[in-house]
């Protein structure tokens, strides 16, 4: 299976969009034949189970891995001795055609930065792996493409061009 195209969506402050954006981008992603997988990043320890349920006992007892399933959707609880590196990730799940991450700010692909005028106009991304800003601010040059923020027809269509073909060309000349 081919390796999935990546793109990081981060921002330098909290609360400027970048879930909405996403929440926006995946059913234009989809609609165009794409399967996507989301990756977010969380600072924070966090439960994505409940305590008291059974689910809950089995990895609390120390089950190394430990699923729970339903009739319409699935999560694996997994631990690990190791912060988990995105690239383990992606490899992981090849059978998806883009993978959108948020809040990755360090990892070397293809980076959409969002910015609101009214929290600060600094970014905090990599040049090298900046490709575009997704903004409220019709007046600020950050040196990349500028798109409306709210535009997601027009930031899917660019994640199509500069993301997902450039990712089958460089694997084609592989």
């Amino acid at each position: 299976m081919k390796k999935p195209s990546v793109v990081s969506i981060i921002s330098k402050k909290s609360n400027t969009g970048k879930t909405t954006l996403i929440q926006g981008l995946i059913p234009k992603l989809k609609e165009r034949g794409y399967r996507v997988m989301t990756v977010k990043y969380s600072c924070y320890d966090f439960e994505a189970d409940r305590e008291g349920t059974d689910s809950y006992k089995h990895f609390g007892a120390g089950a190394d891995r430990s699923i729970l399933v339903g009739p319409a959707k699935f999560v694996t609880f997994e631990k690990s001795d190791e912060h988990i590196d995105i690239e383990r990730l992606i490899d992981t799940y090849r059978d998806v055609d883009i993978i959108i991450t948020e809040g990755f700010r360090n990892i070397d692909y293809p980076t959409i930065e969002v910015v609101r005028e009214c929290m600060g106009t600094k970014i905090c991304s990599s040049r090298k792996n900046l490709v575009a800003v997704a903004t409220d601010s019709e007046s600020m040059d950050f040196g990349v493409t500028s798109i409306d923020l709210n535009d997601y027809d027009l930031i899917s269509d660019f994640i199509e061009l500069n993301c997902v073909q450039k990712n089958l060309v460089s694997l084609v000349s592989l």
